[in-house]
């Protein structure tokens, strides 16, 4: 899956889970059969990225973390929210610049630092800006000048439709794998990992890229699919109006 200039890794994946039954006729000598936990098959990559496709058209919402490198950038993220991006939040730190991003109800705010102010408006209006918004949000008409981040845009930027043919053959090794005490499909690519949950809904969990840190390096993981609290709008103290934003 090819990397993205935004955010340094933009893949996604959720597969299935296959489970085996205990062998027919197979008995415990002496005793009742007492239940048996079914073995936890990892299924073929051909097998899971189709269904990882079908499963990231039809989300709608989710929160995706993410820590990458792109050459000497270095930044990190959090985007969480309905895909149809009527409520949103994007966080976004790089060096010591960062700003966030909040729409509800198809109105949007943002809440930038002196250092994201100063990169993008300059010294002289990022003192002035700082001056009356600092550590408010700051409502916006045109929050679009920043870029698209909702997670509707950031799943669509993710080529879906070519999982099956130019990610499958990739993969090299499959395992059961642990993560942060939950069970996971584990798939190992040329430049790319892959964690799916292998229980309940088989789901994203995480991706860490492993290739040259001239394409982008770093992992992102993926939580709350279609089960995101809306986020609320902020208090009218909170909230100042500057104009040509």
């Amino acid at each position: 899956m090819l990397l993205s200039a935004t955010a340094g890794v933009l893949l996604a994946l959720t597969g299935c889970s296959a489970a085996v039954e205990q062998p027919a006729g197979a008995t415990t000598a002496g005793s009742e059969a007492g239940p048996v936990e079914a073995e936890i098959v990892v299924p073929e990559a051909k097998e899971i990225f189709p269904k990882t496709s079908a499963a990231i058209k039809k989300a709608t919402s989710a929160t995706v973390i993410g820590d990458i490198a792109n050459g000497s950038e270095k930044g990190n993220f959090e985007l969480s929210g309905t895909v149809d991006g009527t409520n949103s939040l994007m966080k976004m730190n790089q060096d010591d610049a960062s700003i966030e991003l909040l729409t509800v109800d198809n109105v949007s705010y943002m809440k930038p630092n002196k250092a994201f102010l100063t990169q993008t408006a300059g010294a002289e209006a990022a003192k002035k800006l700082n001056s009356v918004a600092a550590d408010k949000w700051i409502s916006t008409k045109n929050a679009d000048q920043f870029g698209d981040f909702t997670v509707g845009s950031f799943l669509a930027s993710m080529d879906t439709d070519e999982l099956g043919t130019m990610e499958a053959p990739k993969i090299n090794k499959k395992s059961l794998d642990d993560l942060n005490g939950a069970k996971a499909f584990k798939y190992t690519g040329s430049d790319t990992i892959f964690w799916i949950a292998a229980e309940g809904e088989p789901h994203l969990l995480k991706i860490e890229s492993t290739g040259s840190a001239s394409d982008g390096t770093g992992f992102m993981t993926f939580s709350e699919w279609n089960a995101v609290k809306p986020h609320e709008t902020p208090a009218k103290s909170d909230v100042v109006s500057v104009p040509g934003l």
